[in-house]
């Protein structure tokens, strides 16, 4: 008798083990289904952004997501704040930035193909029209930050400016092997890069931060000849890069709202869609 009891009461906390399995296995699936359904994404762009971000708003609603914008003053704060998870994707960068980001941090942020635009890179001067008029001694004004200044480099190099050293592909003014003009550079970050314009010859930067300051960014003397190598897209942490969220913000993100944005930029954005 006692071991009949004793069988009972075995298979009796074996079933209930087993059904409390089953309700937690249920309870995580339903979780983990939860977790994939994600209705909100949380998107950083630099302040000069804000406007291209919100065009595409009204798109990304219809395909069933709510869009929380956050903006920051500079171009480091969008991948710390994507490195820390407090925002799920960011839209700021072109490639070379990113790819020097990861290699100095440490981290794996992954652009979402196909990308957006690319920016308008050029030279800008208020005494000069024609990269031949700019004389011996010049002084030159470059971004501060690793790939835009190497960008401003190659396109002084393009131009017959300068020569750099073989072999280096993102260069600082170390790698200038020749400089037959006597070039000076002062270095400026690059929102602020404008308001050199009167003190120096000529500044090498990214068209949309004149039109920021006010300025007339169609009005250059010459533009770089590599813009589709410095696209821009939605940058994510590699744990997102396949995830439905960001294939579905990249497809709709490419919309006529979009290309209007772009169209007023005046030029400084180009669609690569």
């Amino acid at each position: 008798m006692k071991k009949i009891l004793w069988s009972t009461f075995i298979c009796m906390i074996l079933g209930m083990m087993v059904s409390c399995g089953k309700d937690t296995g249920k309870k995580d699936g339903a979780q983990g289904s939860k977790k994939k359904e994600k209705k909100k994404i949380i998107l950083a762009v630099r302040a000069d952004g804000i406007d291209m971000a919100e065009s595409i708003r009204e798109d990304v609603k219809k395909a069933g997501y709510e869009l929380e914008i956050k903006t920051f003053d500079d171009s480091i704060q969008p991948n710390v704040a994507l490195g820390e998870k407090s925002v799920d994707v960011n839209w700021f960068q072109h490639i070379p930035y990113l790819e020097n980001y990861n290699k100095s941090n440490g981290t794996d942020f992954v652009m979402a193909e196909p990308y957006t635009h690319y920016p308008l890179f050029a030279m800008y001067s208020n005494k000069h029209t024609k990269i031949s008029d700019i004389p011996d001694g010049a002084t030159i004004g470059l971004c501060n930050d690793a790939s835009n200044m190497a960008r401003g480099l190659k396109m002084l190099r393009d131009y017959g400016l300068i020569e750099i050293k073989d072999g280096v592909t993102s260069p600082t003014l170390f790698d200038i092997s020749k400089n037959p003009k006597g070039l000076k550079f002062i270095e400026a970050e690059m929102s602020v890069l404008p308001q050199a314009l009167g003190d120096v010859d000529a500044i090498v930067l990214a068209g949309m931060h004149m039109k920021n300051a006010g300025l007339d960014a169609s009005k250059y003397v010459e533009k770089s000849k590599d813009g589709p190598e410095y696209s821009l897209g939605f940058v994510v942490r590699k744990e997102d890069k396949d995830a439905k969220w960001l294939k579905d913000l990249n497809a709709v993100a490419k919309s006529e709202s979009l290309k209007k944005y772009f169209i007023s930029t005046g030029g400084t954005l180009i669609p690569e869609f």
